[in-house]
């Protein structure tokens, strides 16, 4: 019973608050100080009705564009909603603080960064999250300038949103992802070097090529596959020769990159020592000789059948 009595409340105020942003934003005649007095003093008294009235408010920012999204910044305030979210802020509710992060975020809405860059390190991998959501999607500048303050593994997720904002949403420079190469945080320096190739930043192989030989095995296996997208000319003749002091995973990235960068003749050159090799490493490398061969075959065929063709006479 008091389930569905809560949920007709939630209707019932939010067919209120509809109307009211409604006329808020679109009626003319709409008396806006006297409505928001009477909405705040009839309806918002507890955090129940602050938390609708903020829902109500995202869902139109969301679908509104221009002029529109500033009146509800500005009616966001009006009505208490801003206090109530900085409130949140700073409490020690990581809850609180994470969806107050959110709606500053979803928003606009500028805070101190005082208030934001403690947050890139809470405890809490969600607080996190919001924070460095809300400092791309306020960012004009240097939007990856918190990542020399944090601390904390960067989750894959978090680096796939960060990637998809520079992309999509970022209108600034791109950052050049050298600075971070040497970052306390090898999620850092691996994410770092993978952007390095999203973004054709081709002045930085001499950078990359250094990682091959780092002492940690991920970031090797990074920079490895970062060269090859970038199709670096000295990378194999490298790998060739570091081929059989690498750990077993980084053979196989070798292994691979011989196949889309390199040459029959490179594959070739491990042949004498692939017998000593675990049966794993055997197969991937007959495999790659065989699609080598395959492939050369089909250059042979083509060269004779156009051999045999007769000549053109006019």
């Amino acid at each position: 019973m008091n389930k569905i009595l809560k949920l007709k409340r939630r209707q019932a105020l939010e067919h209120i608050l509809l109307n009211f942003i409604n006329a808020y934003l679109f009626d003319e005649d709409f008396d806006k100080d006297k409505e928001v007095f009477m909405l705040k003093e009839t309806h918002l008294h507890t955090d129940f009705h602050l938390k609708i009235a903020i829902k109500q408010l995202l869902m139109f920012n969301e679908n509104l564009k221009g002029e529109s999204t500033g009146m509800i910044k500005a009616l966001f305030k009006l009505l208490g909603l801003h206090d109530y979210v900085m409130k949140d802020l700073k409490t020690n509710s990581w809850q609180r603080k994470a969806r107050s992060l959110y709606v500053l975020s979803q928003l606009s809405i500028k805070v101190p960064d005082g208030l934001i860059e403690p947050l890139i390190n809470d405890k809490r991998i969600e607080v996190r999250q919001q924070a460095i959501l809300y400092i791309l999607n306020l960012s004009e500048t240097n939007p990856l300038g918190f990542l020399n303050k944090i601390d904390s593994s960067l989750t894959l997720w978090q680096q796939i949103y960060i990637e998809n904002s520079l992309k999509n949403a970022y209108k600034g420079d791109i950052p050049d992802f050298s600075q971070w190469i040497h970052h306390r945080m090898s999620s850092v320096v691996r994410f770092s070097v993978r952007m390095m190739a999203e973004f054709n930043q081709f002045q930085n192989i001499p950078a990359l090529m250094t990682l091959i030989e780092h002492k940690e095995e991920t970031i090797r296996m990074e920079a490895i596959r970062s060269l090859g997208k970038m199709q670096h000319t000295e990378l194999l003749p490298n790998l060739v020769s570091r081929f059989y002091n690498e750990t077993h995973a980084i053979k196989q990235e070798i292994l691979r990159t011989i196949r889309y960068n390199g040459t029959y003749k490179q594959l070739l050159s491990f042949r004498l020592g692939m017998y000593q090799e675990k049966d794993s490493i055997k197969v991937n490398y007959f495999r790659l000789e065989h699609y080598f061969r395959s492939k050369l075959s089909v250059n042979l065929d083509g060269i004779d059948s156009t051999l045999k063709k007769p000549l053109l006479t006019t």
